[in-house]
């Protein structure tokens, strides 16, 4: 009894450890204290929850937004450029809800830069901000600047920042990204 217990226990733990990404323990944005804030769900387009206490994905609603204080967020950041927002102000929204609102423009893959990614590292470091919605029109731009960081300052291999980008986001500035890292 106790041989068949250890062997599915040895089964059990093999199993977490061939499912877990080779990434998952080394990275995470780096703030001043662990993060143990979980992000809520929340449907903004293409939603993900990658690292705790942030949720990313595309451009929420004005609804949406509602729905994000409701459940305790404390801060957005848009990676949106003002060109690109449309006739209505989200910070405007996002402040008189109460939250604090935050604004790294990112103009397409020009905008996709070690400076920006730093500056949303630099936007996230401060543990009482969370929890954290980061958006642009549809995820790609935030999992690209995560994978820059990954891959840049915290010198995972290529391969890993970019499954790191891919889990925040990151479809079409894969190749980009990677020709940065590169």
């Amino acid at each position: 009894m106790l041989k068949h217990s250890l062997s599915r226990l040895s089964i059990a733990l093999l199993m977490l450890v061939v499912i877990q990404p080779a990434w998952s323990n080394d990275y995470a944005p780096k703030t001043s204290a662990p993060i143990t804030t979980e992000a809520p769900a929340t449907a903004i387009k293409n939603a993900k929850q990658p690292f705790p206490g942030i949720l990313t994905g595309g451009q929420p609603s004005e609804a949406q937004l509602i729905e994000a204080k409701q459940k305790g967020y404390k801060t957005i950041i848009t990676l949106r450029p003002t060109t690109e927002t449309g006739n209505w102000d989200e910070q405007k929204i996002v402040q008189g809800l109460g939250m604090k609102f935050i604004s790294i423009p990112v103009a397409g893959i020009a905008g996709v830069s070690i400076e920006n990614s730093s500056a949303l590292i630099s936007a996230l470091s401060d543990p009482a901000d969370y929890p954290v919605m980061v958006h642009c029109a549809s995820g790609n731009r935030v999992g690209a600047l995560f994978a820059l960081d990954a891959g840049l300052n915290q010198n995972l291999d290529t391969e890993q920042a970019l499954e790191i980008g891919r889990s925040a986001g990151m479809t079409s500035l894969e190749e980009p990204v990677k020709n940065i890292l590169d």
